[in-house]
């Protein structure tokens, strides 16, 4: 049996802790599925972020080992050297955690551990694994791509107009230098093969199969579903309760927003929006069959094409109705307008949808039906395991 070092950062791993949190459930799942001993890291990038064995029980039953290490940065002098660095070494200029001691506990820790391949999560761990000797394979587990993620934030200054042209350069060195890749957007692994040459799996985020305890509304909800502290969930519902909540409300009569999710890192101005009467904030929930009803509406207003949306999965799940924009759902190829959701061209568009949908129960019921098959078919571990396993032989 093969050992793979998977690297995460700290923080609770669970389905419905958050995006990055259900990617790493599922690549652990699916890797344990697999038939692969695994050893996991958990990173904190500071002193602030502590360690906390309780946040890996739902994990337990995947890995053999858990370890943490917490990262030293070395904050290096301003000479020659650093803009040197700037020039022709972006990373090390960059990120201050590229340094020897880090790079020697890594080295010892796969030596120690018999570790046949890394599993790096996410970019931080993928450019502390890509930037360290190692002589083991490394795959690079990729969610996003930054630099896209900071020019759509706000207006950039000089200053980040020049970190984010550095943080472009390493991302593509980083899905260059690295064996291959796995991405749960299509089209971003198709763009990493572009861009390296080197093998990228679409593997999208899985879920374990679930009924809603609840029981269908009389009239559903539309329902908005993920934390403000991530740039699409937050950008995503101002740009919708701007556009097209007016609207929507002036058409149906008592309509309900509800929104499931941390509110604590939103503006002001967004916190003043969301106290409307006809809308519901239920903060965090981690058990999600205890609110989200089959046949609800569920929106993702993101007008971009970046990263995986992982709550698509749990939209079909739960046998509720996706109405999205294209940009946002482009990152998965199952989805198909009119079969299995309603894909829009722009956020007015999404205004006119609901309201038909509104009108049309009967269609309800037929996208939201489609979509659970949907799930079944592409969305759960017993789905990918077998394509997961084919693509790391080809590569070990």
């Amino acid at each position: 049996m093969k050992s793979v070092l998977v690297i995460v950062n700290t923080g609770k791993i669970a389905q419905n802790q958050n995006g990055g949190a259900s990617v790493y459930y599922s690549h652990l799942e699916l890797l344990s599925k697999a038939g692969f001993k695994i050893e996991l890291l958990t990173v904190s990038w500071d002193d602030n972020t502590p360690f906390n064995e309780d946040d890996y029980h739902e994990i337990r039953p995947f890995i053999n080992g858990l370890h943490h290490y917490t990262i030293k940065s070395v904050r290096p002098k301003k000479n020659l050297k650093r803009l040197y660095n700037a020039v022709f070494n972006p990373a090390t200029f960059e990120y201050f955690f590229i340094n020897s001691t880090n790079e020697n506990y890594l080295k010892s820790f796969v030596l120690k551990n018999n570790i046949d391949f890394v599993w790096a999560e996410w970019r931080w761990a993928g450019i502390w694994v890509r930037w360290t000797d190692l002589n083991v394979p490394v795959i690079y587990a990729h969610h996003d791509w930054e630099y896209k993620l900071a020019l759509l934030r706000s207006k950039p200054n000089f200053s980040k107009r020049f970190h984010t042209f550095q943080k472009k350069r390493i991302e593509k060195q980083l899905v260059k230098g690295v064996t291959a890749c796995v991405s749960g957007s299509f089209t971003e692994a198709n763009e990493i093969t572009e861009i390296s040459t080197k093998p990228a799996l679409y593997l999208p985020t899985t879920y374990k199969e679930v009924q809603s305890k609840l029981r269908p509304r009389n009239k559903p909800a539309i329902v908005h579903l993920g934390g403000m502290g991530t740039t699409a969930n937050r950008l995503g519902l101002e740009r919708f309760l701007e556009i097209c909540w007016p609207q929507i409300k002036s058409e149906i009569q008592g309509v309900k927003l509800i929104v499931i999710g941390g509110l604590e890192p939103a503006q002001p101005a967004l916190k003043e929006k969301l106290k409307d009467p006809n809308i519901t904030c239920l903060g965090f929930v981690s058990q999600l069959d205890e609110v989200l009803h089959s046949y609800d509406i569920h929106i993702i207003p993101w007008e971009y094409n970046t990263g995986t949306r992982t709550r698509i999965p749990l939209v079909f799940n739960y046998s509720q109705v996706l109405v999205a924009t294209a940009a946002s759902a482009a990152c998965y190829p199952e989805l198909e307008h009119e079969k299995n959701c309603i894909l829009c061209t722009d956020l007015p568009a999404i205004s006119k949808q609901i309201a038909n949908l509104y009108k049309d129960q009967n269609k309800i019921l037929k996208l939201a039906r489609q979509g659970k098959q949907t799930f079944k078919n592409s969305f759960t571990s017993e789905s990918q395991t077998a394509k997961l396993k084919e693509f790391l032989k080809t590569i070990l």
